[in-house]
């Protein structure tokens, strides 16, 4: 595969900045736990970030944000592959889809339940990490219990919430 230049020079710096502009808020809201960079792009030429956030149903959802050739790319684990009653957490999933806004469930590596999503790299602001960290947080935490339970019931012990 060839390399994927970006779209101008300055897009890996412009979201390195924005991502650290925006952290503090978040990291001091406790929400954010950890922002990471590779710092440099890998074999395909592009920069990527890792977002990870405190959960409450899964104790963390982590993004990790991928600068394409002229988007951002943002994808998060939502669980491993189903083991049990497979067609049940695809229905789930699919009706879930429908509802979803700016990131959508998809098949990930060995059949692993992602959230995905992208927007174009000349619209990273803070206001649009706001949208996509909040949403993806929701989701997760919306979607995550009920989808480990059916698919990997026998694995899968739901955590208990702070102060219930």
């Amino acid at each position: 595969m060839t390399s994927t230049p970006i779209s101008h020079d300055d897009a890996a710096d412009h979201i390195g900045e924005t991502l650290a502009a925006w952290s503090g808020e978040w990291f001091a809201s406790g929400s954010l736990k950890a922002l990471e960079t590779t710092g440099a792009p890998d074999e395909r030429g592009q920069y990527r970030w890792l977002v990870r956030l405190a959960g409450e149903e899964k104790e963390f959802v982590t993004l990790w944000l991928t600068l394409r050739q002229r988007t951002v790319h943002i994808e998060t684990q939502v669980m491993p592959a189903p083991e049990e009653r497979v067609e049940e957490v695809y229905r789930f999933l699919l009706a879930k889809n429908a509802g979803l806004h700016g990131l959508h469930l998809a098949l990930g590596p060995e059949s692993a339940i992602y959230l995905v999503g992208r927007i174009p790299a000349g619209d990273f602001s803070g206001d649009v990490l706001d949208e996509i960290c909040g949403a993806a947080l929701q989701y997760v935490e919306e979607i995550f219990p009920t989808a480990m339970s059916m698919g990997l019931g026998s694995l899968y012990r739901r955590r208990r919430r702070s102060g219930s």
